[in-house]
């Protein structure tokens, strides 16, 4: 399987995303936000079929598309308030519309391969883009770590402290957007955004501290993506949804394994009562 060219670069940025997704995608997850992954994903579809409709380069004007939908997502969050999930519904539904109208101007065979991805066909140019960007996400929070803790914990005391909340979360809203569209274009628009939050639920179910969680979503993240790949191959599968499935099983079995977990301290609990009583 390694010895073929493409399998190796495939296996490289499968690990790569496996770093980057989940280092964006758990803030997303723990501000609530992880339905917004969802319109991102829809918006690089959007910008995928503009691109091609119009002879541009896809990904770059997936990429452009992506952040100025997140960016619209926090205005409409912030025109409606208390209603802030219609941002979302909004930018999602009018991705699929324009996706859906401009998709009759470009080649069918080339709209649908973003629709599941392509990753092993991936060009040098998107190989050394993942590369940045993951070394770019990888410093990212390591370096602000703290300030980005402080920010999950209480945006107003974070202000106070004299964290620049809105820099980090621009910066952080901006790594999303290109993660999403470059995932988009590698693992399927339909897929990336399942890809933003089912680590950080495995992860989630651990019930540990915030820096454990971030770890071990990495570490889910790179075994579904390599799981994933391996099944695929040999099965002749499309990688995309076979590495969402691989994902969803992980979760269905540690949420049995935490459900069982939790039945046998029960037990154990009730047994320990049980003596102490009849003492």
């Amino acid at each position: 399987m390694l010895t073929y060219k493409f399998m190796q670069i495939a296996f490289v940025v499968a690990i790569l995303l496996g770093i980057s997704i989940p280092l964006v995608g758990s803030s997303a997850v723990f501000k609530r936000l992880s339905s917004s992954g969802d319109a991102l994903a829809h918006s690089s579809l959007a910008g995928v079929a503009i691109g091609l409709a119009a002879g541009l380069n896809p990904l770059l004007i997936s990429i452009i598309t992506c952040i100025v939908s997140f960016f619209i997502i926090e205005l409409l969050r912030k025109k409606f308030n208390k209603y802030s999930e219609v941002g979302v519904a909004v930018v999602l539904s009018a991705a699929i519309g324009i996706a859906g109208i401009l998709s009759s101007f470009t080649s069918a065979s080339n709209f649908d391969s973003y629709l599941f991805g392509s990753i092993l066909l991936i060009s040098d140019t998107e190989l050394y883009i993942t590369i940045g960007l993951t070394v770019v996400i990888v410093l990212f929070s390591v370096i602000f770590y703290p300030q980005i803790f402080a920010m999950l914990y209480s945006v107003n005391e974070s202000k106070v402290s004299g964290i620049k909340v809105n820099l980090l979360t621009f910066v952080q809203d901006l790594l999303l957007s290109i993660t999403i569209a470059i995932g988009a274009k590698i693992v399927g628009s339909l897929v990336v955004s399942s890809l933003v939050v089912l680590p950080t639920a495995i992860a989630l179910q651990m019930k540990k501290g915030y820096k454990f969680t971030m770890i071990a979503s990495v570490l889910f993240s790179v075994g579904a993506m390599i799981s994933g790949l391996v099944i695929a191959y040999y099965a002749n599968l499309k990688p995309g949804a076979t590495i969402v499935t691989v994902s969803v099983a992980l979760l269905l079995l540690m949420i049995i394994y935490r459900g069982i977990l939790t039945m046998i301290n029960n037990h154990k609990l009730k047994q320990s009562e049980k003596i102490k009583s009849q003492e």
